[in-house]
């Protein structure tokens, strides 16, 4: 059973049921990521997911773990382009309790300047990490060719100078700006009580009722380059496309085409690259979409001596999917997939309750699983062809070379 209640400010509580479990997924979700900060923020939205994790007014840092330990579930945090999200696992019983945690940390963080100079020096180290992993470098390469000079664009972590000039009178006041009513959301599923839920939310009603910011929708720019990167063994081959929000009404039909190009062993990527011509290990399609924009991604490696060989190949794939469209054996296969991958979930609180979350914030609905699988059902080889079309006649390639 679906829930909602919305405080004065807008801050708004949803839950959702699921009597067969013992389990509850319980998130605070705030609309804020790298897309929101000015030059002046750029990583704080990151580094405020670190700092929230410092202690309370009540609590140090120690004693806060000691509470999360002591539900004996999984509890985390994550920063994207445009939300950050404090989450957990417990069971049942603890929900009220973890979503009161999660409150007293946005409302009662313990900043100072100590703790910030420890977490500055943590993500400066996840900075060194990403710029000697080459899987991490090379997404950072292709969003930041996709949408040159916006902030969606720019790496999560952000920068280290900004960091650097960091201060807890700052962060506090980047938090106090972004934790406002109709940008905090609490969303939980599974064995969860909504009144319980609600009751330990209350506190938040007392935030400003502002909103978000409009954003700025990042403009794609298609073509094709080529650079040298350090660290890399192989030559990596990106392809990028332009897709619409999370909302969009054709979803169902891009969820299905990036399938049947290359979102399994079956695609007609994998099956071409890797099983009949063995170009590359791998080769793997994905989606990335947000409130007003995406992007839809084509991931490969191979020899240096077969860089050539492998993008033509892919080109090819891409052309002739396009041109022809799927066959009705794809069409289903894929269909069939995504069909699973939607049931299987529903055994899963924390993908309900990230898929709760994500409906509310961005399209304002829930959508039921059975809908879902209706839209899905109805999804023809036409409405793939298209939803190619649309996005891939626009394509940016981007190829990284093994620096010398």
């Amino acid at each position: 059973m679906l829930r909602i209640t919305q405080l004065e400010n807008g801050v708004t509580v949803a839950t959702r049921t699921l009597p067969q479990m013992h389990s509850a997924a319980v998130g605070l979700w705030l609309v804020s990521g790298s897309r929101h900060q000015a030059a002046d923020t750029d990583g704080y939205a990151h580094l405020m997911e670190h700092l929230l994790f410092k202690g309370t007014a009540e609590l140090d840092v120690r004693a806060l773990a000691c509470r999360f330990e002591a539900m004996g579930g999984q509890i985390n945090a994550q920063t994207g382009r445009e939300l950050t999200t404090l989450y957990g696992v417990v069971p049942g019983d603890q929900a009220g309790a973890l979503t009161g945690l999660f409150v007293d940390m946005v409302l009662r963080p313990r900043f100072d300047d100590r703790d910030l100079a420890l977490e500055r020096e943590v993500v400066l180290s996840e900075m060194a990490q990403v710029a000697e992993n080459p899987e991490e470098r090379i997404d950072e390469e292709a969003v930041a060719a996709a949408w040159p000079g916006h902030p969606m664009g720019r790496p999560i972590l952000g920068s280290a100078e900004v960091l650097r000039a960091a201060t807890a009178a700052s962060a506090r006041g980047f938090l106090d700006g972004t934790a406002t009513g109709r940008r905090l959301w609490v969303v939980a599923t599974g064995a969860v009580d909504h009144t319980e839920l609600t009751e330990a939310a209350l506190e938040l009603g007392n935030r400003p009722p502002d909103a978000a910011p409009a954003p700025t929708r990042p403009s794609f720019v298609p073509g094709a380059e080529s650079r040298a990167l350090a660290a890399l063994g192989q030559c990596h081959l990106i392809w990028l496309a332009p897709v619409p929000g999370v909302a969009d009404a054709g979803n169902p039909s891009l969820e299905v085409a990036d399938h049947i190009l290359g979102g399994g062993v079956s695609s007609r990527l994998f099956q071409t690259v890797r099983e009949e011509r063995g170009l590359s290990y791998g080769v793997q399609s994905h989606l990335e979409q947000y409130s007003d924009t995406g992007l839809w991604s084509v991931q490969t490696a191979c020899d240096a001596d077969r860089r050539q060989e492998t993008q033509e190949t892919v080109e090819a794939v891409l052309e002739g999917l396009m041109a022809e469209g799927p066959r009705p054996d794809e069409l289903e296969t894929a269909r069939s997939h995504l069909r699973a991958r939607l049931l299987t979930e529903e055994d899963d609180p924390q993908a309900c309750m990230e898929r709760l979350a994500h409906d509310l914030i961005y399209r304002g609905e829930a959508l039921a699983v059975q809908d879902r699988l209706a839209r899905l059902a109805e999804v023809t080889a036409a409405d793939v062809q298209h939803a190619l079309t649309r996005a891939w006649a626009q394509r940016r390639c981007l190829v990284l070379t093994p620096a010398d």
